[in-house]
């Protein structure tokens, strides 16, 4: 089960264009969306612990997302 709520997947799809949206896409795109979540934490995570820092930083989130675009 996904951290993202249905209602707010069904929203963001919306959001791209005015369609209705069933529940089954709103549960695959939550699912999607935690599997990169997780990929980009854990680069995030090397990246800080590459810097010496116990905390992950907004700067580390963006280049470790950065990398995954790549």
């Amino acid at each position: 089960m996904s951290e993202f709520s249905v209602a707010a997947m069904a929203k963001l799809i919306r959001k791209v264009a005015k369609v209705r949206v069933s529940r089954s896409a709103a549960l695959e795109l939550g699912a999607e969306l935690e599997e990169q979540g997780f990929k980009i934490s854990s680069e995030a995570l090397k990246l800080a612990q590459h810097r010496g820092a116990k905390t992950v930083n907004k700067g580390d989130i963006r280049a470790a997302a950065t990398r995954m675009r790549k």
